[in-house]
């Protein structure tokens, strides 16, 4: 009964929220509970059901990244035990949550969130922006910040990159690449690639990506960027340079002009 009232309730929220620019349900793995996520890579709508309490729940977010949800803010909550009700609560707890979604007001928070997050990105997408998107992944990344403020006065991005952050990501990607972090890490490399100013996206393919020597750690992070991701469609390239001497384009030997004057 509980499975087929949150499909009922899933499908419900879909077929409102698919029209408004939402992708389709996303499973998410939730201790305690059973759930999935629609979203428009800016912002998104989360269904819960928690096994515990016995309750539905639908809840918001702000995205962190276009495929990481961010804080979870709760909108709507109702208990439904399968002994007690039946599908035509379920019937009502859909009706009251598309009621929400589809309310002028939270239609438009929608679109303001979309248009709010361009201009973050393009006002804070600097390399202090990336290494603190990294903090999640590295925890330990907050204190050595920290500790570069004490002694320098401010955090050099191009030696924090490749003393501090670069070794993280190759251990990472060297011996967990099947893990959560380690495809978190790689879609902060992405979207950060994809949004940063010229000296992030400098610092994330000069100071932390040719800074990993292992070249099993660094296939595995080409192999995980998406189609989509410009730094994917780059690096590749930029990678067979490394260590390569260039040598410039020999000068083009003028030809002589023979300028007589004829008498």
């Amino acid at each position: 009964m509980e499975q087929k009232a949150f499909e009922l309730i899933q499908n419900k929220l879909e077929e409102s929220l698919v029209p408004q620019g939402f992708g389709q349900a996303i499973p998410l793995d939730v201790e305690g509970a059973k759930m999935v996520m629609f979203t428009t890579g800016d912002v998104a709508y989360g269904l819960f059901y928690e096994t515990k309490k016995k309750r539905f729940v639908l809840r918001s977010c702000a995205m962190q990244t276009k495929t990481e949800p961010g804080q979870w803010r709760e909108l709507s909550t109702w208990l439904f035990d399968e002994n007690e009700h039946t599908m035509a609560d379920a019937e009502s707890i859909a009706n009251d949550f598309l009621e929400i979604t589809e309310s002028s007001k939270r239609k438009e928070l929608v679109k303001t969130a979309k248009k709010r997050r361009k201009k973050d990105e393009e006002a804070y997408a600097d390399p202090q922006f990336f290494f603190n998107r990294l903090v999640p992944v590295f925890p330990e990344l907050r204190d050595e910040m920290n500790e570069e403020r004490i002694v320098y006065g401010q955090v050099r991005p191009t030696v924090f990159a490749q003393q501090n952050v670069a070794p993280k990501c190759e251990n990472l990607a060297k011996n967990y690449p099947d893990s959560e972090p380690f495809k978190r890490l790689v879609n902060i490399f992405c979207d950060m690639y994809d949004s940063g100013d010229k000296d992030t996206r400098a610092v994330i393919q000069f100071g932390v990506l040719n800074n990993i020597k292992d070249e099993n750690a660094i296939r595995n992070i080409m192999d995980n960027f998406t189609e989509n991701c410009d730094l994917g469609k780059v690096y590749k390239y930029a990678r067979k340079l490394m260590g390569k001497k260039l040598k410039p384009e020999k000068k083009k030997k003028e030809k002589k002009v023979d300028a007589r004057l004829s008498s």
